[in-house]
């Protein structure tokens, strides 16, 4: 079953849902990455299906706001998207038996409040689980380290969090959407009781706007999840690297996953949905072809981090 995912006036470029299946085949003329042509195929379940909220099942799709690109799990050549996050909600969407449409929204904030609002379906980065959203909930589907990213030769000497007072570093923010910025925020605070200089914390609204922070100088260190910063380390020609992904650095399980408005008729839905592609094999082979073992979960889950 191959269905189409449609332009958005003239924001939203395309994907096919169900792009991991081979020979499929997407609007505008783009085709199936042939790398996933082995990539165990999900099925479509009619009762989830019909258990769709009943203006999605009439619009026949569903609407998920992203971060446009961030590799591994956003990329993006001409008008498609690709990656792992591309080939996860592409098989959810088939299990469903709809269209997905993407809205790209690289402002953090932003993405969580167009979705809290009701204006889109859902979202999916995979975006962070804090376990402190107010007015959306997660259907978790991966962990993640939050290490640091840093140019080569780490001229900070920044090996964990307790490493980057008086040093300036970036993260997505702003505080209550951005773990990462909230934990440097308070690390900061801690920084100065202990009479050491604050952390010069660098609020930006991308994953790439922060790579750029450190390449230019703007920062020391960026602080975010693990997955995009290995991309972009081993994407630098030896120019930037990772740091500090064996220390805790504030988060004990930092899981990530489609964020959706707070006790949303949707989240059960999405969650069999997920459970269904975890199932047939198709996660856990996404997974390990975009070199993401270390963030793979046994199982999707409702605000994971909430439960611990």
């Amino acid at each position: 079953m191959t269905r189409f995912i449609r332009r958005r006036h003239t924001i939203a470029a395309v994907l096919c849902a169900g792009s991991v299946l081979a020979g499929s085949a997407c609007s505008s003329g783009a085709t199936a990455d042939s790398s996933s042509a082995a990539q165990p195929s999900v099925q479509m379940d009619s009762a989830l299906h019909d258990a769709l909220p009943q203006k999605i099942r009439d619009a026949g799709k569903l609407v998920i706001v992203m971060p446009g690109v961030n590799p591994p799990w956003w990329q993006k050549a001409g008008d498609s998207y690709s990656g792992a996050a591309a080939e996860l909600t592409g098989q959810l969407g088939e299990v469903l038996g709809i269209n997905v449409e993407y809205v790209p929204m690289n402002d953090l904030a932003g993405a969580f409040a167009a979705v809290s609002s009701g204006r889109y379906d859902a979202g999916f980065n995979p975006y962070g689980d804090t376990g402190k959203s107010e007015n959306v909930q997660l259907v978790d589907v991966v962990r993640e380290i939050v290490p640091f990213l840093v140019p080569k030769g780490n001229p900070k000497g920044v090996s964990g969090l307790d490493d980057v007072c008086g040093i300036s570093v970036s993260a997505l923010g702003p505080a209550g959407t951005g773990s990462a910025y909230k934990i440097l925020t308070d690390r900061s605070d801690r920084c100065v009781a202990e009479g050491k200089s604050a952390i010069n914390v660098v609020g930006l609204k991308s994953v790439p706007d922060g790579v750029l922070s450190v390449k230019s100088g703007r920062a020391d260190a960026f602080f975010a999840s693990g997955a995009p910063l290995s991309y972009y380390a081993k994407t630098s020609d030896g120019a930037l690297e990772i740091t500090g992904k064996d220390a805790d650095n504030g988060f004990s399980n930092l899981y990530q996953g489609m964020i959706l408005p707070l006790n949303s008729p949707l989240t059960p839905t999405i969650l069999a949905g997920f459970q269904k592609v975890f199932d047939s094999g198709a996660y856990d082979e996404i997974m390990n072809r975009y070199e993401l073992q270390a963030q793979m979960l046994d199982a999707p889950g409702v605000d994971l981090a909430r439960a611990k």
